[in-house]
């Protein structure tokens, strides 16, 4: 299947491209059918769409197009002591995209995801050109974030950063040998930390299921040094991944050995570190998707909310452990609150699973751990899926009828259309 993508180079030319079945599209980096356009849509592509309008170094808001990326908005915040209030895992996604996906990170327990630092945004829709915010036309900025890109076409939005004293973090990283001991020093330095992220190994089994490294940060205070050069910034070298991985290496021991390898010779102890190693470390690998070979893997992240996160949590590690569903890289994060109208974030636990592509057997697997999830009422977070079947997805998102009717005030004939609503059959009432 292939569309026709158009890329407006003013805002101005945006009425005219909407006038006929599209779907909006930034950066490309989600990993599943979220941005690609249904049957017969084209996709409007927003990466000329990328100039700052203002910035006010006061305040630390930020007022920009929708194909500005976050490494843009770093560039100039980071010199001026202003960082992102929350950022996913990746700062090459576009300013539009991140809010179209409502994206959250390592302070979610504490910040929550985007939503709460967006103060407006514009969006061309079907039924017309508006600037909402959680005050104006709230039901729209509610629908939009987190949305999809399936009310319209977000042109500009105005962002407010935090406040920062210099360019690197006071990190700790602690080793726990179970899952036990790693909810124990989650728990225990949740009030210190901002930041938190745990890597699991997913293949460990018994004593030492969900044994993992703990990685915590909190943004470094100014110690006796001018300002001006502790905010000194510059992207980090790069390495890059030769060759796609043979696919003979992506079994069960070889997975075992690199992860055991990654919890025994991870550094522990307090570090100060730069914020692109702590934020953004597979930005720094060019290609790094080579390293699941030529097949390629596919991306599973779910969130469990309390009070059966933890139970959940190891539910989900046995279930993985049993089935040799390893990975690479499996995250676990806590959570806050979500409150736009299809959240995928409630207080409890998050979990993100590189999983090497293998077939049918893979997404056999995973229909079992949709099933899984779902009776610790749990959800899967669509960025990130091309597979959820469309009933699950309708048993995870009791929301989404509210939300689709609020897409339907802006979109009623579907103009704007995904091949993930296709799949998840959205328009079906």
């Amino acid at each position: 299947m292939t569309a026709e993508q158009t890329a407006p180079a003013v805002s101005g030319e945006i009425a005219a491209l909407t006038a006929k079945p599209y779907l909006p599209r930034g950066q490309g980096r989600s990993y599943g059918d979220a941005a690609l356009p249904a049957a017969d849509h084209r996709s409007l592509n927003s990466y000329r769409l990328d100039r700052f309008l203002s910035f006010n170094p006061l305040s630390g808001v930020v007022d920009a197009e929708a194909g500005v990326t976050l490494h843009a908005i770093l560039r100039i915040a980071i010199p001026r002591g202003w960082f992102l209030p929350v950022t996913p895992g990746t700062m090459f996604v576009s300013l539009g995209g991140a809010i179209a996906s409502n994206v959250h990170g390592k302070n979610h327990h504490h910040c929550g995801s985007l939503e709460h630092f967006i103060l407006e945004a514009e969006v061309a829709t079907p039924a017309g050109h508006f600037v909402c915010s959680p005050q104006a036309h709230a039901d729209l900025f509610r629908a939009t974030v987190g949305g999809y890109g399936l009310t319209g076409f977000i042109t500009r939005a105005k962002l407010r950063l935090k406040p920062i004293e210099t360019a690197r973090l006071d990190c700790l990283r602690l080793r726990a040998s179970g899952l036990d001991a790693l909810f124990g020093l989650l728990s225990r330095h949740d009030a210190g930390y901002e930041y938190s992220v745990a890597w699991l190994d997913t293949l460990a089994r018994g004593r030492k299921l969900g044994r993992g490294i703990l990685m915590l940060g909190n943004h470094a205070p100014l110690r006796g040094e001018e300002k001006s050069a502790a905010l000194e910034h510059a992207d980090a070298r790069k390495l890059g991944v030769p060759f796609a991985l043979p696919r003979a290496f992506l079994n069960r021991p070889f997975l075992s050995a690199c992860n055991r390898a990654f919890y025994g010779f991870s550094r522990r102890g307090a570090t100060r570190e730069g914020l692109e190693g702590f934020f953004y470390p597979l930005d720094r690998i060019r290609a790094w998707n080579l390293l699941y070979g030529k097949p390629g893997f596919l991306q599973y992240q779910c969130a469990i909310p309390d009070p059966r996160g933890e139970a959940g949590m190891a539910a989900v590690l046995v279930y993985l452990s049993e089935k040799r569903l390893g990975a690479f890289l499996s995250v676990l994060k806590r959570c806050g609150e979500d409150t736009v109208m299809l959240p995928f974030c409630k207080r409890g636990y998050t979990l993100a699973l590189d999983i090497p592509f293998r077939g049918e057997v893979t997404l056999r697997l995973l229909r079992g751990l949709d099933e899984l999830v779902l009776g610790y009422a749990g959800r899967v977070y669509l960025t990130k899926d091309a597979r959820l079947p469309a009933e699950t997805f309708r048993a995870m998102y009791p929301e989404s009828g509210e939300w689709m009717d609020t897409v339907r005030r802006y979109n009623p004939e579907a103009l704007c259309n995904s091949r993930m609503a296709e799949r998840l059959e959205l328009w079906r009432r």
